[in-house]
This record gives C-alpha cells, structure tokens and sequence, in this order.
C-alpha cells in the first residue's frame, strides 16, 4: 500500500457503527483505553447483552467500565475479566474461562498489544512485542473459535473473529538473511538481531497479517460451505492513543508526538473499523485485510510470490510454536481442514 495514500485515508470520514448486536456477547482485548474502549462502548451502546474488557490492569480495566456505563447509560453489561497477553498461561486461563462461563460468543475482537524500541523478555522468554501482537494473539485466537464454533451451530448465527494489525506491515518484509532454518520468529527472538522498533512492532503487524491470511483457510465450514466464523485483519489507522507509551527514546517520542498531531484518527474513530467488521455479515470478507470500513488492498509484499512464501513459513514456525504450548491448538486448527 502506498505511504502517501495511507496517509490520505486518515482523512476520511467513516461509518459510525449501526449494529446492532442485541443478544451478543462480545469480547474486546486492550480494551482500558484506546481504540479498544471505544470499541467497546460502541458495542454497548449498540445493545450487545455482555461486553468482556479484557485486560492485564483489572483497576484500569473497572475504570473503563464505569466510563462506559456512564456515557451508555447500560449497567450490567460489561464485565472486566484478566488477560495477560505475555504470558501464554493468562492466555490458557482466559479462554478456559470464556469456554465454561460464556453461553456463547459472537465477536473477539483481538486488539491488545505493544510498541517498545526495547529488547524486553516476556514471562515465556519470548521478546515482548513478539509474544503479545504475534504468538499470545495466535494462540488466543486459535483458543477462542471452538465457542465461536458452537456459538454458530446453536444459534444459527456467523460468528466474527478479528485482529488488530496496521498499516505499517507495509513497511516490512522478509528477506533471507532473516530466516535460519525456516525460522523467522526464533530469529527475530534473538537480540543480537535486534534492530529497535522497526524490527518488533512494524514486522509484528506483518506477521499478524500472515497469520490471520493462512488461519482462515482452517476455519470450519457449515450449511452451503459458507464459513462458520468469519476471520479478519483489522486496521484502525494512526490514533490519538496512548500505545505508543513504551517507546522510550526522547528522539522518537517527539518524531511521533508531531507525526500524530497532523496525521492522526481520534480513538472513537479510530474503533469503528473494529466494530464495523464485527457487524458486517458479508461472506465475501472473510480473510481479508480490513481498513476505513472496508476490504483493503495488503503491501505488494505480502501480495507477492516471496510474500505467500513467507507467510507459509510464518504460519508453520507459528502451528509449532503453539503446539508446543498445548498439542490442543493442533486439533482445533485441523478440524476445519477440508479433506
């Protein structure tokens, strides 16, 4: 995608959300602050039975809550549950959790994550960014569609499932030198490899986008051979949020701080791409890249021979790393293969 054009998107008006999502149960991941919250408060506005903000800070958490029951006017709907994107047990926890206690999901949107120009180790010895935009949101994802599964036959209802990536994955790609052993990841995971924020959070949302192409190939099919769960990538474009906030270099705190005073969506605004692709009901979106409401053209990276390679490549390390973790992942994935 061209820089210049994705800079001009940030200047279109979108949507607002319509929904509505009456009898829905939805559940929105770094949803304290941000585009998360505010996608959140879309959707209890627009009438979803139950809203889980799920979050690592549980008092942030209660504050956004209470922020949106109050400009909803809805009690009892939103409900702040624990969820710690780096570490692969939070994980397990949460969705053992949503799996026992949720008589049914309709919408995961999978929005946490981080930007840090720091090499920092995460609880599993993952680097951090890696662990929570890429690995812990795989794993979560993949965690979360038996529900949504059942969700779909009892209800008679589709499902939809989403990541929030970025626009920046245009920015990255894959080269040779970057693979050892058809292993991407285990090589980024080095820090001698590091090269700072570009490397982490700019190639997180790369492989995010790999990651949601290929896994939507996986997802199960039902009546007529339509997909029982839809799959999405999602791009809010630049907002006004505090995501950035683990960036610590003075020099790159102030390039920002200005990039986003000219360029930059409010957070409201930025939060209807999310909502509006867990309202679309359109079959011809599932596995797309999502941006401004609607399907959106990749890089020429990932649109490239090289680019599918590599996302192959990506999702095997990712099926490994995760299988490692707990073999369920493996069972679930393979039942939506159509043989």
């Amino acid at each position: 995608m061209d820089k210049l054009y994705g800079l001009y998107t940030q200047f279109l008006t979108l949507p607002e959300p319509k929904g509505p999502f009456t009898g829905q149960v939805i559940i929105v991941t770094g949803s304290n602050s941000g585009i998360g919250l505010e996608a959140a408060r879309h959707y209890a506005n627009l009438d979803a039975k139950k809203v889980i903000l799920a979050v690592r800070n549980l008092e942030s958490g209660n504050e956004a809550k209470k922020s949106i029951e109050e400009t909803t006017k809805r009690s009892d709907v939103v409900e702040v549950w624990k969820l710690d994107m780096s570490s692969s047990a939070s994980v397990l926890e949460f969705a053992n959790k949503v799996n026992k206690e949720l008589p049914r999901l309709d919408v995961a949107a999978l929005n946490a994550g981080v930007a840090t120009n720091l090499f920092n180790t995460s609880i599993d010895g993952w680097e951090e960014t890696l662990q929570v935009n890429v690995i812990s949101t795989a794993y979560l994802a993949i965690l979360l569609l038996p529900k949504m599964y059942a969700t779909a036959d009892q209800f008679g209802v589709t499902p939809r499932l989403n990541v929030t990536a970025s626009g920046v994955h245009g920015w990255a790609n894959v080269t040779k030198d970057m693979v050892s052993d058809g292993k991407l990841i285990a090589w980024l995971n080095k820090e001698e490899n590091s090269k700072g924020e570009k490397s982490y959070y700019v190639i997180s949302k790369l492989l995010e986008v790999f990651f949601m192409q290929e896994l939507a190939k996986y997802i199960k099919k039902g009546q007529n051979r339509q997909t029982k769960v839809i799959v999405n990538v999602i791009d809010p474009g630049l907002c006004h949020s505090n995501f950035t906030r683990n960036i610590v270099r003075t020099r790159d705190k102030v390039s920002m701080t200005i990039f986003k005073a000219i360029f930059a969506r409010s957070t409201e605004v930025g939060s209807r791409t999310i909502v509006n692709a867990g309202e679309n009901d359109n079959f011809h979106t599932h596995g797309k890249y999502l941006a401004n409401c609607i399907v959106f053209p990749t890089s020429e990276f990932v649109s490239s021979k090289d680019g599918y390679e590599a996302q192959i490549m990506v999702w095997n390390e990712l099926r490994d790393i995760l299988y490692k973790m707990n073999p369920e992942t493996a069972t679930i994935i393979d039942s939506g293969k159509v043989h």
